[in-house]
């Protein structure tokens, strides 16, 4: 059984159909999420994260060197975020890991002994260094300079 061009033309004009049909029911389910209609759980598939960075060196007489909410794209790092404020650093690169001795002229190495960076994450301390935690949207990162951490708790 041979086709005839009119057979081919009717093929193809279902397929188009088909084709824009779904086109317009992915705009509509778009369009649902740009106005707000649809449901707010993050994805893994998510293009954008959003979390807020603070860093505190109200120790050292500076006040608050940075406070704001940022956007970034999944698999950002604690220590890519601090980079990305565009503060001046200065950082340790050890086999342990990063250390930031200093953020922002706030130097942890020339002010006393047990002076230091610490940083949170939600409120709690990661056992590790910053270069190694990633960051989840509605986090909350602190860093915070102390004139002694063994005072800390």
């Amino acid at each position: 059984m041979s086709r005839t061009p009119k057979s081919y033309l009717i093929i193809a004009a279902l397929f188009s159909l088909v084709l824009a049909i779904s086109g317009c029911g992915q705009q509509a389910a778009q369009t649902a999420t740009d106005s707000g209609a649809a449901s707010t759980a993050v994805t893994s598939d998510a293009q954008e994260i959003t979390y807020t960075l603070k860093i505190d060196a109200t120790a050292a007489n500076k006040g608050m060197l940075y406070d704001s909410v940022v956007s970034t794209k999944p698999g950002t790092t604690v220590y890519a975020a601090l980079i990305d404020t565009g503060l001046k650093l200065k950082v340790d690169n050890s086999s342990g890991g990063v250390y930031v001795d200093g953020i922002d002229g706030v130097v942890a190495s020339t002010t006393s002994p047990n002076a230091g960076w610490l940083f949170t994450v939600n409120g709690e301390a990661p056992n590790t260094d910053a270069s190694k935690v990633q960051i989840a949207n509605g986090d909350v990162i602190a860093w915070t300079f102390t004139a002694d951490y063994t005072k800390t708790q």
